[in-house]
């Protein structure tokens, strides 16, 4: 009885705490044109070296990323929750359009296609045709599987994606020379760019896939086997930073990977399931960020495993935590460099800017909160 009696308060504390996480995160999406566009969610960006430059910065990232969590939590929402979120997917999907490629192709980019990149800092603002990246894999797919896209766009973007991966005009330079011959999807979509793996951009790519039944040809089956001997080397423990320059931390490329797992059977990585677990509970015992508490919890619950309860009972509870200082993703300039280059210029803090999102991490307290009280709950 008291063991029932507890279970139900706290069902009824993640309720209520439900509820408030919706509404706030309505509330912190813009609603008109200005720094940010309307439908956006606010982001910031800050240099790794000194002076910091803390600024607002108007990724397309974030508001996709927030967007897509909502969407798939959409099934589990009550009536009024559910309302809510929808009117903020419909919201976000406004501001895409702002972020497509210049040509009209369903690619998008990471900041707007008409603006400067990398708004407010000193110089690279102007660099846009040095830096600028332009259409990029994990934008794209992300974008694509929020918005209300069709068959047509699908089948156009996974064209392109196939065009520019590995071997099949360039071959990639930017990686352990045991992985160079996989033709695995490339994070960029420019034709004239040499090809680049991200981990967490592999296992967004193939979610777009999967959720969409495209036609699977060797591109997939080749990243399917990439992310496979990554995961069978540990290297998400030992080298995330060289794995996965954009998302670099163990705790994201494991939620990442274990999404995927958690919507679709792939056999080649489901049998790293108990691997993946031990990972999870170790690192879950050693990290001090909230944030990373949060999401190893949920990758934790989509394995199937058990996960120690997490104890933030309001919104004010987790913002007076340090869920502040949290960066989940960051842009490094060495990203496409040979090694030993790329090992030395990726930890380079001059040139790697760190990203935040508030009502992202918000989201990912209300998606860690679905998954402990949904256990039959696949996405």
């Amino acid at each position: 009885m008291v063991f029932l009696k507890t279970e139900f308060a706290c069902a009824q504390s993640d309720s209520a705490l439900i509820n408030s996480l919706v509404k706030d995160i309505a509330t912190s999406q813009v609603k008109t044109d200005g720094e940010f566009y309307a439908g956006m969610f606010p982001s910031f960006r800050e240099c790794g070296g000194a002076p910091h430059n803390y600024q607002p910065d108007n990724n397309i990232f974030f508001t996709a990323i927030t967007a897509f969590t909502l969407k798939n939590l959409l099934p589990y929402l009550n009536g009024d929750n559910r309302k809510i979120a929808e009117t903020i997917i419909e919201n976000a999907a406004k501001a895409f359009p702002k972020y497509k490629d210049q040509f009209g192709d369903p690619f998008y980019n990471f900041w707007p296609t008409d603006a400067p990149i990398m708004p407010h800092t000193y110089y690279f603002k102007y660099l846009k045709s040095v830096f600028g990246q332009g259409d990029d894999a994990d934008d794209s797919v992300i974008i694509l599987m929020t918005a209300n896209n069709d068959d047509s766009s699908n089948i156009l973007l996974k064209k392109r994606m196939t065009e520019v991966s590995n071997l099949s005009k360039k071959k990639i330079i930017s990686t352990y020379k045991k992985y160079r011959n996989y033709p695995a999807y490339s994070t960029y979509l420019g034709e004239r760019m040499t090809p680049d793996f991200d981990f967490a951009v592999h296992c967004n790519v193939l979610y777009f896939m999967l959720s969409n039944k495209l036609p699977f040809v060797k591109q997939d089956s080749a990243t399917i086997n990439l992310l496979t001997e990554m995961v069978k080397n540990r290297e998400y423990i030992t080298a995330p930073t060289y794995l996965s320059p954009y998302y670099v931390k163990s705790s994201i490329l494991i939620y990442h990977v274990t999404r995927l797992m958690g919507a679709f059977h792939i056999p080649e990585l489901d049998q790293y399931k108990s691997q993946l677990i031990k990972d999870a509970e170790s690192l879950l015992q050693t990290s001090n960020n909230v944030m990373d508490q949060i999401i190893l919890r949920t990758s934790l619950l989509r394995l199937g495993a058990k996960a120690p309860p997490l104890n933030i009972s309001s919104i004010k509870e987790f913002e007076n935590s340090n869920q502040k200082q949290y960066i989940f993703f960051q842009a490094r300039a060495a990203f496409s460099y040979p090694t030993p280059f790329k090992q030395i210029f990726l930890h380079w803090s001059y040139i790697t800017y760190y990203f935040y999102c508030p009502a992202y991490n918000k989201t990912l307290l209300l998606e860690y909160l679905f998954l402990k009280n949904n256990s039959n709950m696949e996405y």
